[in-house]
């Protein structure tokens, strides 16, 4: 009876013309209807037992699984529909074990109130546009009877509103030929007319409904033919600074790497690659996460390449790189005066800026709690007011952030919201280390070598065998980023053609010999770098990573640090 009670549940849920889908704890599908089937193109039999974010890459109902709180009319597009889904989450005795989403196609419903609404501002466009001090226009039936006429033009021509409507157009206007157009259907742009002694240009368009012209539109374009030359002569200059400034922005705000520039075959990174890949074709917040230097912002620059908005700007902000003081300004813009020293005519914000195309927030582990709050807000709402400002500008944006911390312990610890979190942890992507996938050690170094030959023009340096082995038992703490580091270095130190285990740092020989492998001892020089390396790392951790307080020690200055921290390959990151 109960067999046939839950056969009798899947008919009726099969027979909804919404789409029902259900998932458990774990994220997993076990209720698709055959309207969710219909919906979203894929199988019922495909679907079951499958990860809802494998076959709805952008669903949102797994946030109710993260929440546990209910969601109500939330659009969600689906290819070339729009939907609204009701989602809710799914308890028993107690304890959350899933949750259904319950979804119906608006796309007709939501273009026929497009429709509507665009006919009245049509409409009332044209009401207060004819009716506006200055304009000069009018309308005629297919007769070529006045049926309206701006006040400013029925004063031009010697009558008045009252006296024009209803009369035949070449009784109200000389030399005019709007009946032609109503009774041709052929429009007439820019023509000239005189009208008591002065030459004017004018456009006449015909009104259809259907194909039936149903009357004429006039108006006087340029009240006289200097004004015409003058426009002219400004719309060439601007035209010509369009394009140049156009042309400036796409080369600074476009993405510069693609998939083709992540090198590596190894399982670890071609996972993550195919993950980014997948999201990149959705409009969903990714969350980047891995440790320092694996190439975070190499895979955010491939997703927005290969996303739907890859000819609008990339813009990228680290949070940890700007002042907190700061970080609101560069974020959201300000308005002039909005405080001592802001720029004349304001500046618009990163959010601004990305308009159109992907803003990448790099470390947003490190944003201050104050400012978290007011990132939220714009993700929920999808818009931002710059400060000092009053006009709402909305947001049209795709947003990747980047981590290299662990943000459920930090959510834990009270240094990151955990509403802010499960909005940018969407789709998490996890950046693998270089220790990972060490087989693509060589590969990453060869077009690392290549890549430096080309931008200095000197004949591409060679891996000798004995570097290569130190190089594959080093652990890469600093990841990608220090193994380009010790390349470098390497290039610069050396004078043939082939790089040796002398030109890298000697604590890199050094860990190789504790390793059990033969290697060929240091130069002085390296020596030397290694003893210097030493010093900073000494400097630093006295300093609990405070850049300033270590360059003091070293009594040296701090742009001089920076260079030496950089040459050495070290990350310094403060004590908490």
């Amino acid at each position: 009876m109960q067999r046939d009670g839950e056969a009798i549940l899947n008919r009726v849920i099969d027979s909804m013309a919404n789409g029902v889908i259900a998932i458990d704890r774990e994220g997993t599908i076990f209720l698709f209807n055959a309207a969710a089937a219909r919906l979203l193109g894929v199988e019922k039999e495909k679907a079951l037992g499958k990860r809802l974010l494998d076959i709805v890459p952008n669903s949102g109902l797994v946030n109710v699984l993260r929440t546990g709180a209910p969601e109500t009319g939330r659009p969600q597009p689906i290819g070339a529909r729009a939907v609204i889904a009701d989602r809710a989450p799914i308890f028993r005795d107690g304890e959350l074990i899933g949750a259904v989403s319950v979804f119906q196609d608006v796309t007709e419903m939501e273009k026929m109130s497009r429709e509507l609404d665009s006919t009245r501002t049509l409409v009332r466009t044209l009401e207060e546009v004819l009716a506006g001090a200055g304009e000069w226009m009018m309308v005629v039936d297919a007769n070529g009877i006045v049926t309206m006429i701006s006040e400013e033009y029925a004063r031009f021509n010697g009558t008045s509103v009252a006296e024009a409507v209803g009369r035949h157009v070449t009784e109200v206007v000389e030399n005019t030929r709007m009946h032609v157009v109503a009774k041709t259907g052929v429009a007439e742009i820019g023509e000239r007319q005189t009208i008591h002694g002065r030459e004017l240009i004018v456009n006449r368009i015909p009104l259809k409904d259907g194909g039936r012209v149903v009357g004429a539109y006039g108006r006087v374009v340029f009240k006289t033919v200097d004004q015409l030359r003058e426009l002219a002569g400004k719309m060439n200059l601007l035209e010509s600074k369009v394009k140049y400034y156009e042309e400036e922005l796409t080369h600074l705000r476009g993405a510069r790497y693609t998939f083709a520039s992540i090198v590596g075959v190894g399982a670890a990174i071609t996972a993550a690659k195919e993950e980014a890949e997948r999201a990149s074709r959705t409009d969903s917040t990714v969350l980047l996460s891995g440790e320092t230097g694996t190439g975070k912002e190499l895979f955010a620059h491939a997703m927005h390449a290969a996303g739907p908005r890859r000819a609008g700007p990339f813009i990228k902000l680290n949070c940890a790189a700007v002042p907190a003081e700061l970080l609101e300004s560069e974020l959201f813009g300000y308005e002039e005066g909005a405080f001592t020293g802001a720029r004349k005519g304001g500046k618009p914000g990163k959010f601004e800026l990305a308009a159109g195309g992907t803003l990448f927030l790099d470390e947003i582990g490190d944003m201050p709690l104050p400012m978290q709050a007011k990132l939220l807000r714009v993700l929920q709402e999808r818009e931002v007011d710059r400060l000092g400002g009053t006009a709402t500008r909305r947001l049209d944006l795709r947003l990747i952030a980047a981590t290299s911390r662990n943000l459920e312990e930090l959510v834990g610890q009270g240094t990151f919201r955990p509403d802010l979190y499960y909005r940018v942890h969407v789709i998490p992507i996890r950046v693998p280390p270089l220790r990972e996938h060490p087989e693509d050690l060589r590969l990453i170094a060869e077009a690392f070598l290549a890549g430096l030959a080309a931008d200095t023009g000197e004949p591409k340096k060679r891996l000798s065998v004995e570097l290569l082995e130190i190089l594959r038992v080093h652990s890469w703490p600093g990841n990608v980023r220090e193994l380009q580091n010790v390349l470098e270095r390497a290039v610069a130190m050396s004078r043939g053609e082939a790089l040796l285990p002398e030109h890298i740092p000697a604590h890199l020989v050094r860990d190789a010999q504790g390793a059990g492998k033969e290697v060929t001892p240091g130069s002085l020089a390296s020596a030397r770098a290694e003893a210097e390396r030493a010093a900073i790392l000494t400097a630093l951790s006295a300093a609990g990573g405070n850049k300033t307080k270590a360059a003091a020690l070293l009594r040296i200055h701090r742009v001089k640090l920076y260079e030496k921290l950089k040459r050495h390959g070290i990350v310094a990151e403060r004590k908490p």
